[in-house]
């Protein structure tokens, strides 16, 4: 049997989110997996340095746009796999007429989350467009839909006409690196509240702001780290924001830093020496935060959102995301109380062993293998 995968996410030239860290979890466990009937095939537009050569197919395509619908469709048209696995990107539209014809070729994808149906005003018409064309192609084609979390398969159930037995859950696991980097002692971090995922609206970084400035007055002491790449629209929406492209100890008034997008190195060193972790989206299909944040002796405070919620269980403290107060009270219960800290820091470690990337694979495979 014959598996492709779109590897296109996984090319060194991009800067990675938490869809694309997915996507190469579990591209490596593909990798990994060693099975004499059962051969993967990774498409990419360049050679990608810890995929296998042999099992790579690289498409070159002079142009930075349409890799997708021009030289990967025109590649799964005349030489179709047994099955094609779509972990992040859109698919190939043509794909909806070459499915008619291709009997043989069975389809899978991941759909991360639908927050364009429910968000409208923070995605642009052209965004929306391509994610809905994307959403309707999957339902047309795919044998399967894998999602990370029920609070994704309930918003496709509400929101879309796809059946119930065509979606399957299936959370992502998690690459435990305290063991390298060790938990350190709580007293010894530093006066530092951490947001990791992209600076957007989606996230909900207005209210986040709005919260830290609420316990800021009374804990001066403490910085708001944020760390992940700012997006346009947020800047536009927010001209007059402090942006600082490093961290540094300053004494800005805000208190607020924004980072940008940091490396894996770095966003393990603000993980390790961070007091909290804060993750109040309105809009998740899982929550990979929470899981780093567990693993670095972290306590959470985040959303009661289903997503989370489910991701979390008993390790968090939820928070409205609608109301900074609340938010604010939160930080404030983690920072001044001991024995809450305590309690988070030693629930996430227990909740962190539920999440096994071996587990996730296992799950898609036996969908593939049936």
């Amino acid at each position: 049997m014959l598996i492709g995968v779109d590897a296109s996410r996984s090319v060194s030239t991009i800067q990675k989110t938490g869809v694309e860290k997915v996507s190469d979890e579990l591209l490596r466990q593909f990798v990994n997996f060693q099975n004499k009937e059962v051969r993967f095939i990774f498409y990419t537009p360049q050679e990608t340095g810890w995929l296998p050569h042999e099992s790579q197919r690289i498409l070159n395509w002079p142009f930075k746009f349409l890799w997708t619908q021009v030289c990967l469709a025109w590649e799964l048209i005349f030489h179709p796999p047994d099955i094609m696995f779509f972990p992040v990107h859109a698919m190939p539209l043509c794909l909806f007429f070459a499915h008619d014809v291709q009997k043989n070729t069975r389809y899978y994808k991941i759909i991360h989350d639908i927050a364009f149906k429910k968000q409208l005003q923070v995605y642009s018409f052209k965004q929306r467009m391509i994610l809905n064309l994307d959403l309707w192609l999957a339902k047309k084609i795919c044998t399967k839909i894998f999602v990370p979390s029920e609070a994704v398969k309930d918003d496709l159930l509400q929101h879309t006409k796809i059946k119930p037995e065509k979606i399957i859950v299936t959370h992502w696991g998690h690459k435990t690196l305290n063991n390298k980097f060790g938990i350190m002692n709580y007293v010894e971090r530093k006066k530092q509240i951490l947001y990791i995922g992209r600076v957007e609206e989606k996230k909900n970084i207005t209210n986040l702001i709005k919260a830290f400035e609420i316990f800021h007055a009374k804990n001066s002491a403490y910085k708001l780290i944020l760390a992940g790449k700012v997006d346009e629209r947020f800047k536009m929406s927010n001209v007059e924001f402090p942006m600082s492209n490093q961290y540094q100890n300053s004494n800005e008034d805000s208190g607020v830093i924004f980072l940008n997008y940091v490396s894996e190195e770095k966003k393990h060193e603000l993980l390790r020496e961070s007091a909290v972790l804060v993750l109040v989206s309105k809009e998740e299909g899982f929550g990979i935060p929470l899981l780093e944040a567990f693993d670095f002796g972290l306590p959470v405070i985040a959303s009661n959102i289903p997503a989370l919620k489910e991701v979390g269980g008993e390790a968090c403290l939820y928070v409205n995301p609608d109301f900074p107060e609340e938010i604010a009270c939160g930080l404030d219960k983690i920072i001044n109380q001991g024995k809450t800290q305590q309690a988070l820091i030693m629930a996430g470690q227990e909740r962190l062993k539920e999440f096994e990337w071996e587990k996730t694979f296992q799950k898609i495979l036996a969908i593939f293998l049936k």
